[in-house]
């Protein structure tokens, strides 16, 4: 572990936390026969960023970090990178594949061990750390949730926005993405310099638009109700084949230049 200086005050390596997490994706992608992207885009901020207060401004139902854990210094996001068997195969089709399906449910639980390994790792060491549900924890009547992974990771400095909703990182928008509280001071990460999505530094792209099946990105208020409706209508039909509620779609995110990149 290295010891960085900010301020004053010392900071924790945020590569030391790159590898506990790489640590865990190594072993769960052995097990399941997953061909993760790695290493993971990971970045990291303070709890006293600015950013926070005005992300409230805007969306007012999501929770300050020191809403969910009061004593915290640090907000650490991670992109786990979806293999590219499970992109590949979700280009074709208005259906996502069983594949990218199985992988998107996966992820969600290796999330989750991300967050209980890295909290069990830094409470050893003395500090009181937690990791955020991966996905689920939202009001299905306005679609509201109380924590974004997206915009977390947009404060610390993991992407910027696409038009398609999703944080596009260094290693793209097909990734799924989890958020860690901690008391530990972590070494700060800067925030992109350029904008990742196409369109938004002058090129005509549009791809992410054109792949959605039923168009609900050309106007998201209300093409937000209708994918919900389909990604539960996915779910329900397919939670026998893959074991799972996988209300997952991910058309938008493949067969598009920022997929992978």
């Amino acid at each position: 572990m290295t010891a960085l200086i900010h301020g004053g005050s010392a900071a924790m390596d945020i590569l030391y936390i790159r590898d506990m997490i790489i640590e865990v994706i190594d072993k769960y992608s052995t097990m399941h026969g997953i061909n993760y992207r790695l290493p993971p885009p990971i970045a990291s901020t303070t709890t006293r960023n600015k950013m926070w207060n005005k992300l409230i401004e805007i969306h007012p139902w999501h929770l300050h970090p020191l809403d969910i854990l009061p004593s915290s210094r640090s907000v650490i996001v991670f992109a786990i990178p979806l293999s590219l068997e499970a992109i590949n195969s979700n280009i074709k089709g208005e259906e996502p594949s069983i594949q990218w399906l199985k992988e998107y449910i996966l992820t969600n639980k290796l999330i989750e061990e991300v967050g209980e390994h890295v909290s069990r790792k830094l409470k050893s060491i003395g500090y009181k750390t937690i990791g955020i549900k991966p996905t689920h924890d939202y009001d299905p009547i306005n679609l509201r949730s109380s924590w974004s992974h997206r915009h977390a990771g947009y404060i610390a400095g993991l992407g910027t926005f696409g038009l398609n909703n999703l944080l596009i990182t260094e290693k793209g928008c097909a990734v799924r993405l989890g958020t860690i509280l901690t008391e530990a001071y972590i070494e700060e990460t800067l925030k992109p310099t350029i904008e990742y999505c196409l369109v938004k530094r002058g090129v005509k792209c549009y791809k992410c638009i054109h792949r959605c099946p039923i168009n609900a990105l050309s106007d998201w208020s209300k093409g937000k109700y209708r994918c919900q409706e389909r990604l539960n209508a996915i779910a329900l039909k397919y939670k026998d084949v893959v074991r799972g509620f996988a209300d997952a779609c991910g058309k938008c995110a493949t067969g598009i230049p920022c997929a992978t990149k």
